[in-house]
């Protein structure tokens, strides 16, 4: 959940053998991209064996062979925080090393249904008894506005996973005027799934989406604005949506925020699903993933957050912060595995890093 404050304070509602070590760090990393970028073996590996590999790859100034060795300690080893936290600081000094894929169609799809509605006409009664009615329409402009930050948030997506994932929209502006939102009294009301259900399901029918992401209009034209608990908000998976992940965004004309870059907003909630696909749907151990409440600024002392991030002074947005998740806590090979429909008996990665007692 994301609110209009500098600091990101959004909150998720409902987040080979030793043996084949050496064919996962230099076939792998080959850098001809081939589709779909994944290991054929499900495999936990030894930490201490592939950090050995690292370093001689260092040493041996072979950059993509050092890069997919310490991704393996974080994707396939069991291990500590001591450990991944030294993989994490030689990953983030290989990624610029090491080519990224370029060509959007190597990369794994991550299918989005972007609900757009055009016109909202709702009303509720104030402290007073007084009936508030608004009329919201997306304009022309409004509509260019979010199609451009879809499209920068997908760009931001294919860069920072170094192309192992991609979004693949499906765009509808939906016509028939919203009349309903969840809420009650004066508010605050969101646009919530179950609310949008009856215009959702002919677009869900027979569909498997891994996130839908639905826009409202609530600001400017007829009306006050409509009250609003959040600037935007995310569900892990939701049955209305046939078990895709639902970003609501009570959608207002001075977004992005100034000194934000476009797509972020998407960016930050999506982020929110990531890390709930990770650890729900992959079985990945949760002290692997982060959540994108967790930026700290430089400088900062106090509990909690990233310590290993820290936003400047001059910054005026987040984006590197949720960069540095997307390279640095999750590696291309989690990239590449992700999605929220995984196929019925397919081995889940994250188990190979259960620790066996």
């Amino acid at each position: 959940m994301r609110h209009s404050t500098h600091v990101p304070t959004r909150q998720l509602i409902s987040i080979l053998g030793v043996a084949l070590l050496s064919l996962a760090v230099h076939a792998a990393e080959a850098e001809k991209p081939a589709a779909p970028f994944l290991l054929t073996t499900l495999q936990a590996l030894d930490a201490a064996d592939c950090r050995t590999k690292a370093l001689d790859a260092e040493k041996a100034e072979d950059s993509p062979a050092a890069l997919t060795a310490w991704e393996r300690v974080i994707d396939r080893c069991p291990s500590t925080e001591e450990q991944r936290l030294e993989a994490r600081a030689h990953i983030k000094q290989l990624r610029p090393k090491v080519p990224r894929n370029g060509d959007p169609q190597q990369a794994r799809p991550w299918k989005v249904l972007v609900a757009i509605f055009r016109q909202l006409d709702f009303s509720w009664t104030d402290d007073k008894q007084n009936k508030i009615e608004v009329s919201k329409t997306v304009s022309d402009a409004d509509e260019k506005k979010i199609r451009k930050s879809l499209e920068c948030f997908g760009q931001h997506v294919f860069k920072f996973s170094s192309g192992r994932l991609r979004i693949d929209p499906d765009i509808v502006v939906i016509t028939e005027p919203l009349t309903k939102l969840a809420g009650k009294d004066k508010g605050p009301f969101t646009p919530a799934p179950h609310v949008l259900r009856p215009a959702l399901e002919p677009l869900l029918k027979d569909k498997s989406y891994d996130t839908v992401i639905a826009y409202v209009k609530y600001n400017a034209d007829k009306g006050p604005d409509v009250p609003a608990p959040f600037t935007a908000a995310t569900f892990g998976s939701v049955r209305e949506a046939n078990g895709a992940g639902f970003i609501m965004v009570p959608w207002h004309t001075n977004y992005p925020y100034p000194g934000e870059t476009d797509g972020e907003m998407e960016l930050h909630e999506w982020l929110h699903q990531i890390q709930w696909m990770f650890h729900n749907v992959l079985h990945y151990p949760d002290p692997l993933l982060q959540t994108p409440d967790a930026g700290r600024f430089e400088g900062e002392n106090r509990p909690g957050g990233d310590t290993e991030y820290g936003r400047r002074k001059d910054e005026t947005t987040w984006i590197r912060f949720y960069q540095h998740i997307m390279e640095d806590h999750y590696t291309r090979q989690m990239w590449s595995e992700a999605t929220m429909h995984p196929a019925p008996g397919q081995a889940l990665p994250g188990d190979v890093l259960k620790v066996k007692k």
